[in-house]
């Protein structure tokens, strides 16, 4: 009996049901003597799947096909979670790059150890007077600093309050802000010791010795940090911007 094509192509009426359940073997009537059609042949060639088509039973398959897309998915998580610098929506704090406005509004937080400094630099003054022009520039805030008694401690919580404790100002700001109260903090201390120096030092050539290594070290610490803020670099001053750092970070939210 010689195989007939019916229903199809994919079925002969000589091996209906050998071929359906061995699909990638020619026509079994040809391993019992018989040649089959070339036609019933062909028709039993396992067809070519494009690879946009895929069986619901290629469960190896599919599942290696998936796994790129979890890797990636998983990696690109966490990259994201690594990275505090990447650009999403998510918000970066008031870390991107400062522009003019807060620069200009960073350095003016230096104004206030600026005056405190000024105190120290009698001898400077005298000696070389071309760095007049260093007491000059805070002159105008000078005024309102030393108005009251109370003025300095107001003007302290006013700072430390209102712009290191805000977290809606950009952190630049809150960081020079901060680091503005520190460097203040270091010119108060020079100006308490030199008021306990004992008589025979304060008619001494110790104390103009004194009052200059002061000036020196808190002015040019300020000039260093107002330079590098309207750079828009952080000034970073030994064993004080660590401390700095560390106070503002404890003022984020968690």
């Amino acid at each position: 009996m010689q195989p007939s094509m019916i229903r199809g192509a994919g079925q002969c009426s000589g091996c209906s049901s050998l071929f359906q359940r061995r699909p990638l073997l020619s026509c079994p009537l040809s391993h019992r003597g018989l040649s089959a059609p070339r036609a019933c042949l062909s028709s039993h060639k396992k067809p070519a799947k494009s690879p946009s088509q895929s069986s619901p039973f290629s469960g190896p398959a599919r599942l290696h096909r998936c796994r790129p897309a979890g890797r990636q998915l998983q990696q690109s998580t966490s990259q994201a979670k690594r990275d505090p610098d990447s650009d999403d929506s998510m918000d970066t704090g008031g870390r991107d790059p400062p522009n003019i406005f807060w620069r200009v509004f960073a350095a003016l937080m230096y104004i206030i150890p600026w005056i405190d400094v000024i105190a120290l630099g009698r001898e400077v003054y005298h000696n070389f007077p071309f760095s007049i022009i260093l007491f000059l520039i805070p002159g105008p805030f000078v005024g309102i600093y030393y108005s009251s008694q109370f003025a300095p401690l107001v003007v302290f919580f006013l700072l430390f309050l209102s712009v290191v404790k805000n977290t809606k100002l950009h952190h630049f700001v809150r960081f020079n802000a901060m680091q503005g109260i520190m460097l203040d903090i270091v010119a108060m201390l020079f100006s308490i010791v030199r008021a306990y120096f004992p008589a025979e030092f304060r008619w001494s050539a110790i104390l103009p010795v004194f009052d200059m290594f002061a000036w020196n070290i808190c002015m040019g610490t300020i000039i260093y940090c107002v330079f590098w803020t309207l750079w828009g670099k952080y000034a970073d001053v030994p064993y004080v911007s660590d401390s700095v750092y560390m106070q503002v970070e404890a003022s984020d939210p968690a």
